[in-house]
């Protein structure tokens, strides 16, 4: 691992961000030809730097697709979903992945807020808005993936006030969630505008600058944004059932351009570097290995996926088997559990942001929710969903998987048994009609995580929504407020954020987190 201390760049940065005194790098746009069919290099980057600030940049920081991705969100959040941990023993194993956040590691919010936040307010200021509304519109949906994630993972954030004054209040998360269903309808009526006046526009004007797997093709980014929708709209079902199923028969109105399927396939980012930083994070560095949860679910259910997703350990006394590391274990040194099973990661695998199966989950919660989610049932979207993952993860026997009544399978830890676990539920994969509600959400939800592998804060984010799929305890926590037992909330902010916007922050603190800043606070949609 590359060290990452809270040095004074951090609260720099941030004030840059809130000041908006970042020394440009980019040369006036005021002067471009706004009647032009097309953006040429020329126009948008004539010395290369100028692209920096804009889209590109902004994909490559929804979640980093370097290594800053590690303390952005592998240390944490993976770690909270029951996808990735880590062998290493960080700070004396008194960190994140142990429940202390306060301090440590400001990638959490800077990545984001600096690389997203800021390109898109660079954008606004130059007027594209008004004079490339298509590009724009990306500009807000990539706005749109970012802030839902940075509100997901601190609670309150300035979404809709980001870049009024030097210290912009907090939104709360529900003021932010609505300013984001707002962002994302103007951006799919603005591709939808663009792509009516002329098919072609997105090829000619957007496509270069398109680092995903989207293409480039607006009427797939139009399905990213109905997506995010959706998931923001089932996020809030609980507590405003009214206002979720709302944003989400709105996300879903054929003529609003449909969500991610099969045909768009997901939303991963090409590594900024060439390299995915997953793989440089688990074979250079060996600090990233599978998590205990996603082995045995996966192996219990006897799923296809296990293959795609992990790779047999080499640690001798696991005989090829595959095993994964409980969650924030005690880790005196890091051959303990370096040979245990790591994330079969290539080194140029796009990183994955919104996975193509989510949309078909979100349905069958919709449905199951009595929701108008289309043609089809809860039962129905369930199914597809998980036949379209198994489909792009290059496996095959969904019609074998989906008749699965195996369970989850019990936790062995060969080198700690006082960290076995006996299985955490009897819950299968095959759909049963008759089952109540919570047994068929635990089923979506379950294999809504399998499928979202490895976007840890969106795994995260619905296990504190819903309780699913249960999750081991971490076995070492080192923070008070969260003992044995217990499972972490939200990431407490950076010291460069409390600092540069001191009294923003102790407002927010104080009307939306209760008056306390810690880990253990639930906001919003909390379950």
């Amino acid at each position: 691992m590359k060290k990452y201390i809270n040095k004074p760049i951090y609260k720099m940065l941030f004030l840059c961000s809130l000041l908006f005194t970042i020394p440009s790098c980019t040369k006036d746009f005021e002067g471009l030809n706004v009647n032009k069919g097309d953006i040429s290099d020329e126009d948008l980057s004539k010395d290369g730097a100028e692209a920096a600030f804009l889209l590109p940049v902004m994909m490559n920081n929804i979640v980093s697709t370097a290594t800053g991705v590690q303390t952005q969100q592998n240390l944490q959040a993976e770690s909270y979903a029951g996808y990735l941990e880590a062998p290493s023993n960080f700070l004396g194993n008194v960190n994140t992945t142990t429940y202390m956040t306060r301090g440590i590691w400001a990638n959490s919010y800077n990545i984001s807020a600096n690389g997203v936040m800021n390109n898109w307010l660079t954008m606004k200021k130059k007027g594209f808005d008004v004079k490339y509304p298509d590009l724009y519109a990306v500009a807000l949906i990539i706005k749109a993936a970012a802030g839902q994630r940075l509100v997901d993972t601190f609670g309150p954030f300035p979404y809709s006030k980001f870049g009024d004054t030097a210290e912009p209040k907090f939104d709360s998360p529900e003021q932010a969630y609505a300013a984001i269903f707002v962002d994302l309808e103007q951006a799919v009526k603005s591709l939808l505008e663009a792509e009516k006046t002329n098919p072609a526009a997105d090829v000619a004007r957007f496509k270069k600058w398109d680092r995903s797997t989207l293409g480039g093709e607006y009427t797939k980014w139009v399905k990213l944004a109905n997506t995010i929708r959706l998931r923001m709209a089932l996020r809030i079902s609980v507590v405003d059932a009214g206002k979720g199923r709302a944003e989400a028969e709105k996300a879903l109105l054929p003529e609003n351009g449909g969500v991610l399927d099969a045909a768009s396939g997901s939303f991963a980012v090409s590594p900024s570097t060439g390299t995915n930083p997953y793989f440089t994070m688990s074979t250079a560095w060996s600090d990233t290995r599978i998590s205990a949860a996603i082995v045995t679910y996966l192996e219990g259910f006897g799923d296809p996926r296990l293959t795609a997703y992990a790779l047999p350990a080499k640690d001798p006394v696991l005989n090829g088997s595959y095993r994964g590391i409980r969650p924030g274990v005690d880790r005196p040194t890091k051959a303990i559990y370096e040979n245990y099973s790591q994330y079969n990661v290539t080194a140029t695998m796009p990183v994955k942001v919104v996975d193509l199966a989510e949309s078909y989950f979100l349905k069958a919660e919709g449905a199951l929710r009595g929701w108008n989610m289309g043609s089809g049932t809860a039962q129905q979207f369930y199914e597809e969903g998980v036949r379209a993952s198994i489909a792009a993860n290059g496996v095959s026997g969904a019609d074998t998987y989906l008749q699965s009544t195996t369970p989850q399978l019990a936790y062995v830890d060969p080198k700690r048994p006082a960290y076995n676990s006996p299985p955490l539920t009897t819950n299968v994969v095959k759909w049963d009609e008759g089952a109540d509600l919570e047994t068929k959400l635990e089923k979506i939800i379950t294999q809504k995580w399998i499928a979202v592998f490895p976007e840890g804060t969106e795994g995260w984010s619905e296990f504190r929504r819903t309780g699913y799929p249960k999750q081991y305890h971490i076995m070492a926590p080192q923070n008070p407020v969260l003992p044995l037992g217990t499972f972490i909330k939200r990431l407490t902010y950076p010291t460069a954020v409390v600092t540069a916007s001191q009294a923003a922050y102790n407002e927010a603190v104080a009307a939306f987190l209760g008056g306390k800043e810690d880990e253990s606070v639930k906001f919003y949609w909390m379950k």
